[in-house]
This record gives structure tokens, sequence and C-alpha cells, in this order.
């Protein structure tokens, strides 16, 4: 890839001895996303500048000194206000470090609003993102998250929080993740839908895009047609088109790119080249797969392989390796 990035204020931090938790620092002065979701939790810090956004179907609005929280599959795009620009800094949590934050066990804390004004709790946060750009110990971090992940749920969730001990453990075992004791409640299943791309509200995911995710879970690194996705859920494509979107808030095919740029985003993460990243994520065109990296993340693929490690280890070392924050369960590669 040649040439300036399109977004030059973006900076990544990753520690491979804390999986699934991401920081990133950005500022924008025009419009830098399209309408997306993430697998991840985000926590964003609004340092300066605005952003008006919609989520579930209400508009907010984050000023500077306002914190932001998204849980995963929920679509929206935080672009700056405009004339004004915005700066923050970010933390992206795989899904299941919010789960073993509920004391109710399979229910994810829940907030009234996504914009929050603590600026104690700005502040501690604040804290956890220098101590990625600082490159902290991962035991100085993980102190700082969980204790940022208590203040966050005590002070703003429908629920009090609860920490386990063993929360870190289970994320660091491949395959494992904190176990619910109980997963089949509503709310259990909502929050599994959601990180598939499912807006909030929706009290029961339709079955036939269920299967439709399912399917293009399956095939990950391959396009499957809008004729297919139809076929399979026994829908006319125009009836599917609305249907899909009404649940995921994204059209089939905004849908596909956003699961193939999650994808190469695990890949990049875990050092491939971009142009192999790009191939294993289904673009064949490295071009293709810049702009719609670029608009689904703000950032271009170089920089987010530049993510600066936060930990160094040996030469050939094995690593711990970032749990991707997907819908499926734990170990499956769904990104």
């Amino acid at each position: 890839m040649s040439g300036a990035p399109l977004h030059a204020n973006v900076r990544f931090w990753r520690d491979d001895a804390l999986p699934g938790v991401e920081a990133r620092s950005s500022t924008y002065r025009q419009k830098a996303f399209r309408t997306h979701t993430h697998r991840a939790c985000i926590i964003s810090l609004i340092d300066a500048g605005s952003t008006s956004f919609h989520l579930d179907g209400v508009r907010h609005t984050a000023n500077a000194g306002h914190m932001v929280v998204i849980k995963a599959g929920r679509p929206h795009a935080c672009n700056p206000d405009s004339g004004c620009g915005i700066s923050y800094r970010l933390l992206a949590l795989d899904p299941r470090w919010l789960l073993a934050a509920a004391q109710q066990p399979g229910q994810a804390p829940r907030f009234s609003s996504p914009v929050l004004h603590d600026p104690e709790l700005f502040a501690a946060w604040g804290e956890l993102h220098q101590a990625y750009v600082q490159a902290a110990p991962a035991c100085a971090k993980q102190s700082l998250l969980l204790a940022c992940l208590r203040g966050l749920t005590a002070r703003h969730a429908d629920l009090p929080a609860d920490l386990p001990a063993n929360l870190h453990t289970a994320l660091q075992t491949e395959g494992s993740e904190p176990a619910p004791r109980d997963t089949d409640t509503p709310a259990a299943r909502q929050d599994r839908a959601s990180s598939q791309g499912r807006p909030a509200g929706d009290q029961a995911l339709n079955p036939a895009v269920a299967q439709a995710q399912a399917h293009i879970a399956a095939k990950a690194g391959a396009w499957v047609p809008l004729e297919e996705l139809a076929r399979l859920a026994g829908l006319s494509p125009h009836h599917f088109l609305r249907v899909f979107k009404a649940a995921t808030g994204l059209p089939p095919h905004a849908y596909q790119l956003q699961q193939a740029v999650e994808r190469a985003k695990t890949l990049l993460a875990g050092g491939m080249s971009i142009s192999q990243a790009a191939l294993d994520a289904g673009f064949a065109d490295q071009s293709h797969f810049s702009r719609c990296f670029r608009e689904f993340t703000g950032a271009t693929p170089g920089q987010y392989l530049g993510g600066h490690a936060c930990q160094a280890r040996p030469a050939g070392a094995p690593t711990g390796g970032t749990p991707p924050p997907t819908a499926t369960p734990a170990g499956q590669q769904a990104k």
C-alpha cells in the first residue's frame, strides 16, 4: 500500500499478555466512518470536539469529557460534528470482559444511555489507556481494567458488578471463556445475538436471519450472493433484504463486508501481511480491501498492522493470542 494514510492521527496498542483488549487514539476533522458494528465492546473517551450519532434509533451527542459505551453488534457511525473535529481515546474489549462484570450469570450489564458524564471514571479509563501507551506491565493493566469495569458497572449499569477472580485465566486459555451458569436466559440470548451484528431492542432474532448469519460465518473468506441467502431463508431477495437489515442494522452485502474486515483485523493483529490478510478475508482486490477497511475502521490496514505491542517477548516465543470478539463459541474462528 502506497501513499499517505487517509487518517494520519490514528494509533493502536495491543498486549499479547492481556487478551481481548485493544487501545486506540484517533483524531478526525472530517467524516471517517460508514455505518458499522464492532465485535468488541467500545469504551471511548472524548478529549476534544463532539460527535452526534444514532444508536438503536435514538440520536445522541457526546462532547469533550464524555464517555461513550457501545456494546458489540450495535450499528453506529461516530463521525465528528461539522466544523469541530474530534479527538478521542478508545478501549475495545472482548464482550466476555463485560459479560463477566455482571452479577447475574450470562447477562451482560446494560446502560440506559451510551453517553456518560463521569469525570472520575473518565480519568480511570484514561489511566488504563495511558498504561497501554507507556507499555506498563500486563499485571498493572489488568488491575486497572478490572477496576475500570467495576466502576463502570457499579456506577452506570442497570445491574451491579461482581467480577470473578479467574476471568483473566479463562480468557487466556484458548477455546475457553468465563463459564456462565445459565446462558439460555432471554437477556443472554439477546447479548449473544447482538455480537453478531444485531441491534438492541429486538427480543428474538428472526430465524431466517440467524440461519443466514450462520451460513455467512461458515463461508468465511467467501462472498455469499443475496439470492443464495434468500433461498436459504425461504424468502424473496427483496423481502429477505428488508428482514435482514431490520434485524442487523446493515444490508447483507454491508454485513458481509463488515465480517470480512473483522476477520482481516484478527489476521493483521496476529502479524499477517496486508496482502495475505486481504486474500484470506475474501478480497481479491487489495485497493478494494484498503478502502473498505478505512470506511469500517477509520484507519488504514497498515496503521492497524503497525499497532504497538505493549510487551516484548523472546523471538519465537508463543503468544497468548487475542481471542477474537466473535459471536461464535470461543475457539471457533469466525472473524
